[in-house]
């Protein structure tokens, strides 16, 4: 009996993981902690995306291309008829769905558009990132300098 509960405990935990249930243990690809004391002048420049798009970030101010991930839909009426490109504002704001104590993200403002991105690596080589679909298949949008 003690050895038919054993393996059927077992078995379970088994099934759970292989089929997501118990989620993923650990970080993959970008993630990780946003670094230490990171501000709005630590991101100021201009980043590459990964895997496509290009975004400009000034004081308070950012300009984005057009070859971003169809997953991530930049509003058209903040899109500049003449280049293409989309303006908006930016700011550090708290992350809320991390538990991560020095948790910010950065947020992406459009008309009637928000877009978060995550913050890891460190203070001198930040890495922004956004997942494109289910966190644990661990598909991310990441802009790096």
């Amino acid at each position: 009996m003690f050895r038919t509960a054993v393996l059927a405990c077992a078995l379970t935990l088994v099934a759970m993981f292989a089929s997501g249930c118990m989620g993923r243990i650990g970080y993959c690809g970008p993630e990780g902690p946003t670094p230490a004391g990171i501000t709005a002048a630590d991101l100021v420049g201009t980043w590459h995306g990964d895997p496509s798009g290009e975004l400009v970030l000034r004081p308070g101010a950012f300009t984005a291309d057009t070859g971003w991930p169809d997953s991530i839909d930049l509003d058209d009426s903040s899109r500049d008829d003449r280049t293409g490109a989309v303006t908006g504002a930016w700011s550090l704001v708290p992350d809320l769905d991390n538990a991560d104590e020095n948790g910010v993200d950065l947020e992406l403002s459009l008309t009637g558009s928000l877009y978060d991105y995550d913050i890891s690596g460190s203070r001198s080589a930040p890495v922004l990132y956004a997942y494109t679909t289910d966190p644990d298949l661990c598909e991310f949008h990441t802009f790096r300098r």
